[in-house]
């Protein structure tokens, strides 16, 4: 008899690692379950969310931390304009800066379960490794190594639409789609280590072109950035929404 107790305390206990292994069990303190009419309550809940998850999610590997926000690879294409036509693979993505995010607005509808916010990063600085082909004005570029950029201000506005899903008595919001697109940026400056494969004079006449003309290329590249954080945040999103059920944060789903 005392064999079967003990038996069934292990069984218990491995249900109980098991389930915690597959969602947030137990809700944050620190996030509100809001009515959809309630904006400043969703917004102090994504707000809540950088800062207190700025080192990840408790019990969810899979993402790692916000910040800094590592990422393996971004590919970024834009071909056959006249100002810039680039193919750039980037690799070792270290993004730092997204703890201090600020969530400018938050808007869900309940009825049609899309999550529409728009955010605000007042400096990302990025580094990476990076391999480069095209040309920028009548300027050819050709080369690989070591990337650094920081943008200044920049702003997204972020669509997801979501799918209920039901399970162990939670309600889930699990990611169905997401659309990204980057509003607006207040400065953006770039370092590109080895364009002309150590010639140096050539390597910083490019930087120079790239910053001192960074508002037209900008307003060039912006569609292709927009898809590469779309897909970046689109895997995310998917595992972060699975994870944390929907009705820790909505009332009314």
């Amino acid at each position: 008899m005392f064999r079967i107790k003990i038996t069934g305390v292990f069984i218990i206990s491995l249900v109980s690692v098991v389930v915690a292994s597959k969602f947030l069990a137990q809700k944050p303190d620190f996030i509100t379950a809001c009515k959809s009419a309630d904006r400043q309550c969703l917004i102090n809940n994504f707000q809540a969310f950088f800062v207190e998850f700025k080192d990840g999610v408790p019990g969810l590997k899979s993402v790692g931390t916000i910040d800094p926000f590592r990422i393996k690879r971004i590919s970024l294409k834009e071909n056959g304009n006249n100002i810039l036509s680039l193919n750039v693979d980037f690799t070792n993505v270290v993004l730092h800066g997204l703890r201090n995010a600020i969530i400018n607005d938050v808007d869900f509808d309940p009825t049609k379960l899309v999550n529409k916010f728009t955010l605000t990063v007042p400096e990302l600085m990025m580094t990476s490794d990076y391999v480069m082909n095209g040309r920028i004005f009548a300027l050819s570029l050709n080369g690989n190594g070591k990337a650094q950029h920081k943008l200044e201000n920049i702003k997204f506005n972020i669509i997801c639409k979501l799918k209920l899903r039901e399970e162990n008595g939670f309600k889930f919001t699990d990611l169905d789609k997401l659309r990204v697109n980057v509003a607006d940026v207040s400065l953006f400056q770039s370092h590109w280590e080895n364009l002309f494969n150590g010639q140096r004079d050539l390597e910083d006449s490019a930087n120079a072109l790239f910053n001192d003309n960074w508002k037209e290329l900008f307003t060039v590249i912006r569609p292709s950035f927009s898809l590469a954080v779309e897909k970046v945040l689109s895997d995310r999103f998917r595992k972060i929404f699975a994870y944390i059920p929907g009705s820790y944060y909505f009332a009314d789903i």
